[in-house]
């Protein structure tokens, strides 16, 4: 059985990112730092997530990684984020 993850061990894990939880127990992660370009937003990246677990906020943090390099290796018109 492997160890949960807790919100401190996403912290950790996506230090550009804000985590917390709600009042209303939903949890959430904002960029730190930075406002996304429109062109960032067209190609699928998120200012803000949210989520119903920690699981699953761990797997859309995960996503946002990888299209993020894959657009930072593959820039469609030259366009870096």
């Amino acid at each position: 059985m492997s160890k949960p993850i807790l919100l401190e061990d996403l912290q950790e894990a996506f230090p550009g990112w804000c985590i917390w939880r709600s009042s209303a127990g939903r949890l959430w992660a904002t960029r730190n730092g930075r406002r996304l370009t429109q062109r960032e937003h067209e190609i699928g990246l998120f200012q803000t997530l949210d989520a119903d677990d920690v699981p699953q906020l761990a797997s859309l943090l995960k996503e946002q990684e990888r299209v993020e390099q894959a657009h930072i290796a593959n820039p469609a018109s030259g366009d870096t984020p």
